[in-house]
């Protein structure tokens, strides 16, 4: 473990993972990598109710169908991955076999070119949120060719193929921003 001042090294390879503590500001030999964190950094937590039945869950806002969450990425160091990994945690998902699931869809916000004022929207990314998740969806973000900041928002609506009246109703409790050595930092919010 460090202590503040010092560096944590990890050695990567087939066979081992090795660490050891650094007391100075000397760069890792060759062939080991400088980790300073892998663990998911907190972008929003709360309770937000989707689904069909308004008070299912008394404890949650009640958002109707869809819900977006938006959130803004600045890119800490240049030359690190272009990549970063939203995770996204529920509560309650329960589908049906047979049907697609919940769509989670992540979309980029870019400002139009020669006018501020009006933005473009991509969709960069999608997948289903099933009960096969486990009520976890872990979706990686390719972020190469966008500039920083990044305006991200996390769109997750209930799956309508399912007849109305048997709509899943869950709980979106979280989102996660997980991005090796904090390469990628979140903020809840579009901020400038």
């Amino acid at each position: 473990m460090s202590t503040p001042g010092q560096f944590e090294e990890q050695e990567f390879g087939p066979d081992r993972l090795r660490r050891s503590s650094r007391e100075d500001d000397t760069p890792p030999r060759e062939g080991r990598e400088l980790v300073l964190s892998v663990q998911a950094e907190l972008v929003w937590q709360g309770r937000l109710h989707l689904g069909d039945e308004p008070g299912v869950y008394g404890d949650a806002a009640y958002s109707g169908i869809t819900l977006d969450l938006p959130l803004t990425l600045r890119k800490t160091n240049p030359h690190g991955p272009d990549t970063t990994v939203l995770a996204l945690l529920t509560e309650g998902v329960e589908t049906y076999p047979g049907y697609p699931g919940h769509l989670v869809g992540i979309t980029a916000h870019r400002a139009q070119p020669g006018d501020p004022t009006q933005f473009a929207v991509a969709e960069l990314t999608t997948a289903r949120l099933t009960s096969a998740d486990n009520n976890s969806k872990e979706m990686t973000v390719d972020l190469t060719r966008i500039a920083s900041p990044v305006f991200l928002s996390v769109r997750v609506q209930v799956d309508t193929a399912v007849p109305p009246g048997l709509y899943d109703d869950f709980v979106v409790t979280r989102l996660s921003n997980r991005s090796t050595n904090y390469t990628w930092v979140a903020s809840f919010g579009f901020s400038t």
